[in-house]
């Protein structure tokens, strides 16, 4: 009966939500669990169970995600100021729709990492995570710093880890236990099951672990039994490839151990892997018969899938991650200065070995923040004026995103993803459009 109401509700709010709320009756959703209705007196607001507040002689909607209950103020639906221009705060007008609702006791609590403060300055400023959890006994559920819910109230655990994407979680249903992996732009579950998610590489390729303890590999709807390794596979599926590589070695495709003495440090990429051969030398004793430690030679080199030689990178000294839809890996040398006897230059380079973002003599960090999209900050030490010049984003092609000028005028920008495209923002602005394949659609300079 109360996912009727709920239902009705929505239903009723197509046609009244993005009109003023002139008659008893008419509705305004705020989000999936917050809903307004006129009665013939005031205004009363509908919780996720179906649930009524008191009813309040006045309501101010200055967006989808401030209310004033009061609407003391006639400036509050044209402008919203928390300080004034000497810097002090002003009364509050109205409350962000998450305060509302936690006063209203339709929700218990939410949570953003960051500030948790959401006020609209901390928001515009993005001190605030876009994205956080709310929960009401005990269910949780993903929801954006606008208030909006992305999912239902009905996980077990909380969407706190801000880095992840997508997010892991469960719930119960009939008493069974539902695993869950969950977009987190979306709230879409892009998988569902009653096993345990061993492990996720992309949509439709994943581990999964029943109650027997046995291992499947699921592959664009086909399920293969699987020895317990292959849950480490160093991504998947392989690339115009027929070798599978995890932390310990290589599987062929039928699941076989392939034995060898070669580390991999990256999965297979069209027929190519980049390895770690460590060889130690003879063993040795002293006098009393002890042995001695063996010296070690480290080589960081490309193999086919014979695993023969390809090229040596005798530079190399680290290499972070696998090979990603690009054919690309972030890796690092060192440079040895007077100054700095311990300069560490990341870069970026493909499954041949050549230098997509080149190297340099700077000591920098490179992160990617989405597939083919690089981040690079200086790390010299000490920070001059001019190093957040060399802070930029580059994509697979190693064309840099931002321009000198933006970089002059904004300095730091965040990156925000949505389902078809992405973007470059700074205090909520919008400075940089691109495509799902890193290349700038707009811009504002």
């Amino acid at each position: 009966m109360k996912k009727l109401i709920l239902f009705l509700i929505l239903l009723i709010s197509f046609k009244s939500s993005s009109q003023e709320l002139e008659k008893p009756g008419d509705i305004r959703v705020i989000n999936r669990y917050l809903s307004i209705v006129k009665t013939d007196t005031g205004f009363v607001f509908i919780g996720p169970e179906g649930q009524k507040s008191k009813e309040f002689k006045k309501v101010c909607v200055k967006n989808e995600y401030y209310i004033d209950t009061t609407c003391n103020n006639p400036a509050f639906m044209e402008e919203f100021a928390w300080k004034n221009p000497t810097g002090e705060k002003t009364p509050q007008r109205g409350k962000h729709v998450l305060d509302l609702m936690k006063e209203l006791k339709f929700i218990d609590d939410y949570y953003f990492s960051g500030s948790n403060e959401l006020t609209p300055d901390d928001i515009k400023r993005e001190f605030v995570d876009e994205y956080g959890s709310a929960v009401k006994n005990k269910k949780h559920a993903l929801i954006k710093n606008n208030g909006e819910f992305l999912t239902d109230l009905k996980y077990t655990n909380g969407f706190y880890d801000r880095y992840s994407d997508p997010v892991d979680n469960y719930y119960f249903k009939n008493k069974a236990l539902i695993s869950v992996l969950i977009d987190k732009t979306t709230g879409n579950e892009l998988i569902t099951t009653k096993d345990s998610i061993a492990h996720y590489y992309s949509p439709g390729n994943y581990v999964l672990k029943n109650k027997k303890d046995e291992y499947h590999l699921m592959h664009n709807g086909q399920k293969q039994k699987i020895p317990e390794d292959f849950k480490f596979l160093i991504n998947y599926p392989p690339i115009e490839s027929t070798i599978f590589t995890y932390n310990n070695g290589f599987f062929d495709l039928n699941g076989r151990k392939i034995e060898s003495d070669l580390q991999p440090q990256t999965n297979f990429y069209k027929g190519q892997c980049i390895v770690k051969e460590v060889i130690k030398e003879k063993q040795r004793y002293n006098y009393y018969g002890e042995p001695i430690p063996q010296k070690e030679t480290r080589t960081i080199k490309i193999v086919n899938e014979k695993l023969e030689t390809v090229k040596i990178l005798p530079e190399l000294k680290n290499v972070y991650g696998y090979f990603n839809k690009y054919g690309q890996t972030v890796v690092s040398k060192r440079y040895y200065n007077q100054r700095d006897p311990n300069v560490i230059n990341e870069f970026v380079i493909d499954y041949n070995g050549n230098e997509i973002i080149p190297t340099s003599k700077i000591d920098n960090r490179i992160t990617q923040v989405y597939e083919g999209l690089y981040l690079i900050e200086d790390q010299t030490y000490e920070p001059t004026k001019e190093r957040y010049l060399k802070y930029n984003f580059y994509n697979q092609k190693g064309e840099k995103i931002i321009n000198d000028k933006t970089i002059k005028l904004i300095k730091y920008l965040g990156f925000k993803k949505s389902t078809d495209r992405n973007y470059f923002t700074s205090y909520g602005e919008i400075y940089i459009i691109l495509d799902k394949e890193n290349n700038i659609l707009d811009s504002c300079y």
